[in-house]
């Protein structure tokens, strides 16, 4: 008997070595959503973009925070210049990871199905209440791999030009561009809800339902933000532009539009917590070309550890792929312009090309 019963464990084991029966098939998406491309291409389509190959990308976002500088109202008109030209959206939706991606054409409808869940540092708080929320992205994808490659801002004077437009995949639309404009998101929440959450806000909405979902919100100004955050509290949503749908309820709708506004929305943000990295000047002018540059107090916050702090505020390229703003202070470290104990402190010795006052704080 005893025999026979390793017989029969023996067999089993061989038989794993095999395809087991009755365990085939596809695999069932964990989700569909139903997504649609409307509007013009025409009327927005970039020069010399023809043959399209449009596709619909489920997008992750980023928790992001900007640096101070490009939410804080400007010095001057040189400074605000810098900011247009190096600052992206200070509300706009920042990509983190690229989910699922499904071929579209404009005005026929197509499910985009979800095979797998977003990685645990994309959602947003602990086991017990986390939450992620993506955009639907059309783009063209120029190169027909079927991917949407997330560019990232160039981090100094001298780093390499991005690759040229025309190599570039152009994003056309998006369901969620920026919490000053009304979104439609997708939603995974699981465990609990944090409403104080300050990740992608809606605030006067109701709690998201458990899974996933698709979320809409009418949006609210750079204004009503800043006051809110200035007093503590979350800028609030209309409770009547909130909805709330499962995602067999509803066609997700995106309009196209002109690339040049949204084009942010395939760049990752090089720094998610409003952090800055400042640089020692080189001896030498950089070059400058196609870039915007002024001085710019240091924002300071009250403290006075900053007052009387000059920096040299430099814009990316105007033709990068994605926008970042370059510090330059004549002392300072890394982190922080202020510090006590400088990495460099060439305000004895500007280069002879530096434009600022020289700083004597500290």
């Amino acid at each position: 008997m005893a025999t026979l019963m390793k017989l029969s464990v023996l067999a089993l084991a061989l038989a794993g070595c095999d395809d087991l029966v009755g365990f085939g098939g596809p695999v069932p998406p964990l989700a569909t959503f139903r997504v649609e491309a409307t509007g013009d291409l025409e009327a927005v389509r970039v020069p010399g973009a023809t043959d399209e190959r449009l596709h619909v990308a489920m997008i992750w976002g980023a928790q992001w925070l900007p640096e101070p500088l490009c939410f804080l109202p400007a010095e001057s008109a040189e400074v605000q210049a810098v900011i247009d030209a190096g600052c992206r959206d200070p509300l706009g939706f920042v990509p983190d990871r690229i989910g699922d991606i499904v071929p579209v054409e404009l005005g026929v409808t197509a499910d985009l199905s979800v095979f797998s869940l977003p990685s645990a540092d994309v959602m947003v708080g602990d086991v017990t209440a986390r939450i992620a929320y993506a955009s639907m992205v059309v783009f063209d994808d120029r190169n027909g791999d079927g991917l949407l490659f997330l560019n990232r801002s160039r981090n100094d004077l001298d780093d390499p030009p991005d690759n040229p437009p025309a190599m570039r995949d152009i994003v056309y639309g998006a369901s969620f561009v920026s919490m000053t404009q009304p979104d439609v998101r997708v939603a995974l929440r699981e465990g609990g809800f944090n409403a104080r959450a300050a990740f992608y806000p809606r605030s006067g909405c109701g709690e998201p339902t458990p899974g996933f979902s698709i979320l809409g919100a009418g949006g609210f100004s750079e204004a009503e933000a800043l006051s809110s955050t200035l007093a503590g509290q979350l800028p609030r949503q209309d409770p009547a532009t909130c909805s709330e749908r499962l995602p067999d309820e509803a066609v997700i709708s995106i309009p196209v539009q002109a690339p040049a506004p949204i084009s942010e929305l395939r760049c990752i943000g090089r720094r998610g917590d409003s952090s800055v990295r400042y640089r020692e000047p080189p001896q030498e002018m950089p070059d400058l070309t196609n870039r915007v540059a002024a001085c710019a107090k240091v924002p300071d916050f009250g403290t006075g550890d900053a007052e009387g702090i000059i920096q040299y505020v430099v814009s990316t390229r105007s033709d990068d792929a994605c926008k970042q703003l370059l510090h330059f202070s004549l002392r300072g470290c890394d982190e922080d312009a202020a510090c006590e104990l400088p990495e460099w402190d060439i305000t004895a010795r500007p280069p002879a090309w530096w434009p600022c006052p020289v700083s004597t704080a500290r």
